[in-house]
């Protein structure tokens, strides 16, 4: 039979994964919003933000009371640092889609100058990051984490891509230049859902190892 500190990790860790499918489903719709010139579905992620805040606030008092009541070590104690961590990671997560929907939002339902495909290439990795690093977590994978903390670089060049790409839309054509800086925004916020895509996958390497890999540790 489980223990009363196993029930409470279990019930922890279902409540995080369920944030981080929330989280991965605001960032997908966020992204469409722009794609699509959806204005409505912009306001539907700007207005859902408050779910991820709800969840984060909870996933934090029951990290705390497993912490006060439950004293865990070793294992169990690394793993409710490493969610209570997380869970800061993935409610940022929520605000950078939401910035992602206002900008969407500001174009009112006109066409985008330019075929978002790069943003739509950087979205895809940055879910597919999110993803990977809770499967670490739920298989115990250090080589995955490894590999979602290497994909970061792959973001990070892509971002530079579409930032050299849009200063050429500006030089040539001022009258694209509000609209390009909308875009450059856009893909900042995705380079940063990355980076905390990484630190959920240095989370998970701590959680398995006891090692602190951040900063190149």
């Amino acid at each position: 039979m489980k223990t009363h500190l196993e029930q409470d990790l279990e019930n922890t860790r279902a409540k995080i994964f369920e944030m981080a499918d929330i989280a991965i489903e605001t960032v997908i719709r966020a992204v469409d919003s722009l794609k699509n010139c959806d204005v409505r579905l912009a306001e539907k992620v700007i207005d859902s933000d408050s779910v991820l805040d709800d969840l984060e606030n909870s996933i934090d008092e029951m990290c705390i009371r497993i912490l006060v009541t439950k004293q865990p070590a070793a294992i169990h104690l690394r793993l409710v640092l490493a969610m209570l961590k997380i869970n800061t990671d993935l409610e940022r997560i929520g605000d950078l889609a939401t910035s992602i929907a206002k900008e969407a939002k500001r174009f009112e339902g006109r066409s985008l100058f330019k075929n978002p495909v790069d943003i739509a290439r950087m979205t895809s990795v940055a879910v597919e990051m999110i993803r990977n690093s809770f499967a670490a977590i739920s298989e115990k994978n250090v080589a995955l984490a490894k590999e979602v903390i290497e994909k970061d670089n792959e973001i990070d060049a892509l971002n530079v891509q579409i930032y050299r790409e849009l200063l050429s839309y500006m030089a040539e054509n001022p009258k694209v230049i509000s609209d390009a800086l909308s875009l450059t925004r856009v893909s900042k916020s995705i380079e940063r859902i990355g980076d905390h895509a990484t630190n959920i996958a240095e989370r998970a390497i701590y959680y398995i190892e006891g090692i602190d890999v951040r900063h190149g540790e």
